[in-house]
């Protein structure tokens, strides 16, 4: 969802810019100033009273595409009444939303293969609603020439998006389901529980609907206070500084011209930021069969180099090349779905390093062992595979060398996978997803979970499990081969010289460096707090929506999330208590109440993403008047 105005005019020339593809018009996408015969005629229908017969989503990324799609098939149903208005709201509606919009450049990646996405519901969903189409993202590339394990831009990934919903505004039957498309930002849901809502809109449009569905992202956040440390200091001295964000919104051409900037995160944003960076610069990869990387990079001017770590210092790892066909997915023998539903109703809680770290290491013996490779089915090699710089990411000696030869080794062991190295990436794989659900169900100890799940193995899962595509990690090593980036390892600590004028980074007692930029190369924290959102700060003001909480099985200690309270799944909860029914929920800012809910849906793993979809949509339509309730 994009609820900050628009930089985008709203009006575009009729030809794109060089680079850039057309946006492709969609049915539906006209102001009528006069709403079509029927569309806002009021109607009786059980349990609701008077109903306008309008709903409203907002966002147009994936969630509200895949709402979209659900009910405009739940239209399609035999006992769908009447005529339903839907009103789409996002100034990027058309374009897959703001994160994946398609008018972006090709230089921001996907980070899982093309067949591992899809936006329409299979049987593993178990849909209740009709579902008329079943193209995957790699079925609608495969007219590009991608293969179902080749990875996209995220770009492609926005044209899909943007085809999915087109389909879905076409498929609908204006008798039934007519869609407005409002390019503009939502500022504000507002009226009381029970009653219809209004939206206002930047654009000056007000909307009266029965139900609104908001489907979120990431959401810019105001600064915490080491940002606001390094934000105060860059204006006091004329240094940068970029604060989280979505790399599509960081202005990357504010680091060239500097000596030095410092990146704090290890992850896939500060993959994103060095393609970012380099074609602010104009830099280029060129094929070098004699690099080790097997690129070598043109600079294109003012690159700064780059001084690079986190607090446990590890880079995440380049997800292996398994063209054309992506292996199965792993099956736990040992830490098991039953295993995990045992452990989750313990009285006590789980303490990670006791109860659960064993089985991983156990599953992680038995299928090397079972598979032949014994001499790496040892307690001490898998640890030392998992964490090479130790498990609490204390300052190593050496560590831009050692880091270097991490990243360098896992560029070999990704481009053309062992059979052993590519076991213990679908272990890891799958232990993570088992891991995860036990923190959603509350399993843990709080003291565990900022101990050891927080404290290092969410970073050595993803770094396994979550990392970008080969090509990202064959640039970075071409950006150090040019000496343009410098490894700190663990402990790295970003501090303000103010009698120098300058940042100055260290990590442990023999590494230091001074820099003249900051960027922090990592997504805004979900904290409703924190929410720039006008939407989210009118609801803050007024007290319509309230922070959650996370409580443990053992000491029924309960500690803030950050997240929105909601109720069953989808509903916020006020500070009063009171249950705001008709507005819906979906997506990061309610990441609590809906666990498992990624970024895309996965064909053939029951997908939360589509299976919320589905409740959402067949909740508008009934508040909508259109489906029982």
């Amino acid at each position: 969802m994009t609820v900050a105005p628009d930089p985008t005019p709203s009006t575009r020339a009729a030809a794109p810019a060089p680079g850039e593809r057309a946006r492709r018009e969609i049915p539906g996408d006209r102001e009528r100033r006069e709403p079509p015969p029927g569309a806002t005629g009021r109607a009786e229908h059980a349990g609701a009273g008077a109903a306008r017969r309008e709903v409203a989503v907002i966002g147009a990324g994936p969630r509200g595409t895949a709402i979209i799609e659900r009910l405009v098939a739940a239209s399609q149903r035999d006992d769908w009444q009447g005529l339903l208005e839907l009103h789409l709201v996002d100034p990027c509606a058309g374009l897959g939303g703001n994160v994946w919009r398609q008018d972006q450049g090709e230089v921001l990646l996907m980070n899982t293969a093309t067949c591992q996405t899809t936006m329409y519901p299979d049987e593993s969903c178990r849909p209740e609603l009709p579902v008329p189409h079943t193209e995957t993202l790699a079925d609608f590339l495969a007219a590009e020439g991608l293969g179902p394990a080749d990875i996209a831009s995220r770009a492609a990934h926005g044209r899909y998006l943007a085809a999915v919903l087109e389909r879905a505004i076409a498929d609908a039957d204006p008798n039934r389901l007519r869609i407005r498309v409002h390019r503009t930002s939502a500022l504000d849901v507002s009226g009381e529980p029970g009653t219809p809502q209004r939206v206002a809109l930047q654009d000056g449009t007000e909307l009266t609907v029965d139900a609104v569905a908001l489907a979120l992202g990431h959401l810019a956040t105001a600064p915490g206070p080491r940002s606001q440390v390094m934000e105060h200091a860059a204006a006091r001295h004329g240094l940068v500084h970029a604060a989280p964000a979505n790399p599509l919104q960081v202005d990357y051409s504010a680091l060239l011209g500097r000596e030095r900037v410092a990146v704090q995160g290890m992850g896939l944003n500060f993959y994103d930021a060095l393609g970012m960076l380099a074609d602010a610069a104009g830099g280029r990869f060129a094929p070098d069969a004699h690099a080790p990387s097997g690129l070598r990079y043109i600079p294109g001017g003012g690159e700064p180099q780059l001084i690079v770590g986190s607090r446990s210092g590890m880079v995440y790892r380049p997800k292996p090349d398994l063209r054309p066909y992506l292996p199965e997915p792993h099956e736990p023998r040992i830490l098991t779905r039953e295993r995990v539903l045992e452990l989750s109703v313990r009285p006590d809680g789980l303490d990670h390093e006791a109860d659960v770290m064993p089985l991983i290491l156990a599953e992680l013996q038995r299928a090397l062992a079972v598979s032949g490779f014994r001499a790496l089915a040892e307690e001490a090699v898998i640890l030392r595979m998992l964490f090479p710089f130790g498990r609490r990411g204390g300052p190593i000696t050496d560590a831009h060398a050692r880091t270097l030869e991490v990243v360098r080794r896992s560029l070999r062991e990704a481009a053309e996978p062992d059979p052993a190295w590519l076991l213990v990436f679908r272990v890891l794989t799958a232990c993570r997803i088992q891991v995860n659900q036990l923190i959603d169900l509350g399993a843990y100890t709080t003291e565990s979970v900022a101990r050891d799940i927080d404290g290092h193995l969410r970073n050595a899962f993803a770094s396994w499990a979550s990392g970008p595509p080969v090509l990202r990690v064959r640039q970075l090593l071409a950006l150090e081969e040019a000496g343009l980036v410098r490894f700190t390892g663990p402990g790295m600590r970003v501090d303000v010289d103010d009698e120098a004028g300058r940042f100055v980074v260290t990590a442990g007692e023999d590494f230091r460096y001074s820099c003249d930029g900051v960027l922090e190369a990592h997504l805004p924290g979900v904290e409703l707090n924190a929410f720039t959102s006008p939407l989210l700060r009118a609801w803050r003001e007024r007290g319509e929506a309230r922070q959650d909480s996370w409580a443990s099985r053992g000491t029924g200690r309960r500690v803030p999330t950050g997240s929105i309270a909601v109720d069953g799944l989808y509903a916020p909860i006020g500070k009063d208590g009171r249950v705001h029914e008709r507005r819906l929920l979906v997506g990061v800012p309610v990441s609590t109440a809906q666990p498992g809910s990624a970024i895309t849906a996965e064909p053939g793993t029951a997908p939360q993403l589509l299976h919320h979809a589905e409740v959402v949509a067949r909740r508008l339509a009934a508040w909508g008047g259109a489906l029982p309730a």
